[in-house]
């Protein structure tokens, strides 16, 4: 559910009109670079980078008056000067500058793709600024908020945050420090930034913490949204893996092992959960091969199909993907016309509603206090340069038929670089 946000009123010292609301320059994730494993434990959380990551020293910078950043090594001119202020702070020209130059290097180093990139997103290089700013103020007032609100990460936060995180990748602290050395983190720097994280976290739920929703809020969700959970399968699997660069003889001989414990299966030697404890090698192991509700997940393609041909009880043969092999057993179904009372609705399912309300409702309440927060603050934006190297003359890019460049008139050439 979309949550709407009203944009705060910020003072620009411009003589440039405000332009349309734009997407905010993107800022890049961090993902694992390991496949996305069927259980819900196998997905991993790492935090974004970008401009948290940039301000995390934010504090010791305002107490000296300036928000800066390190100095780039990048071949390009610097204009020094002050790009705005913020309750008297100054955030530097250079560090806006730094900001969007790392992301045009990256991929627009021409000045037509670059001005192709802004056209398409409806911005010029005075507006991109503009949202470079505002994001930077935006971060520098929520560590103000920390600070007057009182909010502390403790080393116990941090121990058990990186302990959730290393049990997400499979529960090996030495593959998921080297997961994360990938993108040029160690230990030390991601905890930076899982602290960071948790500290907006925690002013999240100090300014816009909200009441667990009733069960007749639930009630009154579910049946204004049937058809997203209606015909809901939860299973239970078992999955013996199949390496990607497997034999065929390796693959057969997996199979041989996934189809003796389906005959012991199919002929009651076992149970279903207690075989999954014993031979399934996916995470859910632990919990009998419990993956949950397929409504509120995302399955391969092959598993899905599989289990929305089974009805609750039954189980399946042996379905091939990309993991290797799985048996799988449907536990669980939900199919209603209404909901008319709570006691109809699996916990599971009960769970995720009330979550999604829950956050919906802190968003908007969130959302509302940081526009009345950023709108108490002092804010100036200058204008902008017009020899910062991110400038480019706008006609440069290329026509919506993407067939030729837009030129001035004259056929003057572009005087930013």
């Amino acid at each position: 559910m979309a949550v709407s946000k009203k944009s705060p009123k910020i003072k620009r010292e411009t003589t440039k009109a405000d332009a349309a609301e734009a997407p905010k320059p993107s800022k890049r994730e961090i993902k694992a670079k390991r496949k996305e494993k069927l259980s819900k434990t196998g997905k991993i959380v790492l935090v974004a980078i970008g401009i948290a990551a940039m301000l995390l020293s934010v504090s010791a910078m305002a107490c000296s008056g300036v928000l800066n950043e390190v100095q780039s090594k990048e071949d390009y001119k610097l204009t020094g000067g002050v790009a705005a202020t913020v309750n008297g702070v100054n955030i530097k020209e250079d560090s806006v500058t730094e900001q969007i130059m790392s992301m045009r290097q990256s991929a627009y180093e021409s000045d037509k793709d670059w001005a192709t990139y802004l056209s398409q997103q409806g911005m010029t290089p005075e507006t991109y600024r503009e949202n470079v700013i505002d994001s930077i103020v935006r971060q520098y007032l929520l560590v103000q908020a920390e600070k007057d609100y009182g909010i502390k990460v403790t080393q116990e936060d941090l121990d058990k945050a990186w302990k959730e995180a290393v049990e997400g990748n499979g529960g090996d602290e030495d593959a998921f420090v080297e997961t994360i050395s990938q993108f040029g983190f160690t230990k030390e720097t991601y905890l930076e930034n899982i602290k960071s994280s948790l500290a907006q976290q925690k002013l999240r739920e100090k300014v816009a913490g909200v009441k667990k929703p009733s069960d007749e809020d639930i009630v009154a969700y579910l049946n204004e949204n049937l058809s997203t959970y209606n015909d809901a399968r939860r299973s239970s699997h078992i999955l013996f893996k199949v390496a990607e660069d497997a034999t065929e003889e390796e693959r057969a001989k997996v199979e041989a092992e996934a189809q003796k414990v389906l005959d012991k299966l199919n002929a009651g030697e076992i149970e279903f959960a207690k075989a999954a404890e014993k031979y399934s090698e996916d995470g859910s192991a632990k919990n009998g091969g419990d993956v949950g509700w397929d409504k509120l997940t995302t399955f391969v393609t092959e598993y899905q199909d599989a289990l929305s041909g089974l009805s609750d009880g039954q189980m399946s043969g042996l379905v091939k993907t990309t993991y290797g092999y799985h048996i799988i057993k449907c536990t669980g179904q939900f199919n209603v016309q209404t909901v008319s009372s709570i006691d109809e609705v699996p916990e599971g399912i009960r769970d995720a509603i009330a979550e999604r309300i829950k956050t919906t409702a802190e968003s908007e309440k969130y959302s509302e206090w940081l526009t009345e927060y950023t709108e108490k603050a002092d804010i100036k934006i200058n204008e902008m340069p017009e020899e910062v190297p991110y400038n480019v003359d706008m006609d440069k890019a290329l026509a919506e038929d993407g067939k030729a460049d837009k030129k001035d008139a004259d056929g003057k050439k572009d005087s930013a670089k």
